[in-house]
């Protein structure tokens, strides 16, 4: 009986990573900047960009049907780790240490928490509105999971939660474009910086786990290096977001 937590995770974990590749197979490429006005804004400075408000539904794809190298290791780095993770916990249950329950058992919201990342794009990824909630719903149930694996050696859940919250942050970005027409510079501060607020709190809510703050440091990186073209305000809300967790980071490895 121990074993079929361990062996209910390890199946949602193989749906994730199934989900995920008939995703990106599925998913047409993405057209992420388009020039706002024909005129320049400068000599100096290229015309400006805005995000299209039809991609702006789906800006969270950036994660999920990625557009360059960063991006894709992280998601393969997810998925891999999740699916370690299931494996060792048939191997060697933790969750089965009654000296190790002190939050209670993990497998039940990081099941339910991959099977709502694994829905989500699907099913919630229509409306900026569902979108929020297929992304907010994975990143909670992700974020009580990682709270309940601190201090368990169990690095991937920590690492899907920040990844998560990395993914729910563009959710947010995205929303806001949709609805306010925002310009990109806007878009990537609010990919990045409530995110990392958000980030931030969780992780001191967490405690000792590294995990988290790196999958968002990488999360960053990755999306700033895929928005940022030559736009220098999009680079300060990467430093800033990505110094904002390197603190916590520090503290959490110490």
């Amino acid at each position: 009986m121990q074993r079929i937590g361990p062996l209910i995770q390890l199946a949602f974990s193989m749906i994730l990573v199934i989900s995920g590749l008939a995703f990106t197979d599925k998913a047409a490429p993405l057209p992420l900047l388009v020039l706002d006005s024909p005129r320049s804004s400068g000599p100096l400075l290229p015309p400006p960009l805005q995000i299209d408000p039809d991609v702006a539904l789906i800006i969270p794809q950036m994660y999920l049907d990625p557009v360059n190298i960063l991006m894709w290791g992280l998601l393969i780095v997810v998925w891999g780790v999740l699916l370690l993770d299931g494996v060792g916990q048939i191997i060697d249950p933790s969750d089965s240490s009654g000296a190790r329950q002190a939050h209670g058992p993990i497998w039940p919201l990081i099941s339910a928490a991959m099977a709502v990342a694994a829905a989500w794009p699907w099913v919630f990824g229509h409306t900026p509105e569902l979108m929020l909630i297929g992304t907010g719903t994975t990143t909670v149930l992700a974020t009580a999971a990682a709270r309940r694996s601190a201090g368990r050696d169990r690095p991937a859940i920590s690492f899907f939660a920040g990844w998560t919250t990395a993914v729910f942050s563009a959710a947010l970005a995205g929303f806001a474009s949709a609805r306010f027409g925002l310009p990109v510079q806007a878009l990537s501060a609010l990919a990045i910086l409530p995110g990392a607020a958000i980030g931030m709190a969780a992780q001191m809510w967490i405690g000792p786990s590294i995990g988290y703050c790196s999958a968002m440091i990488w999360a960053f990186c990755a999306f700033a290096i895929t928005t940022m073209g030559s736009d220098p305000v999009v680079a300060l809300a990467a430093v800033l977001g990505i110094s904002a967790m390197a603190t916590v980071l520090v503290r959490a490895a110490s």
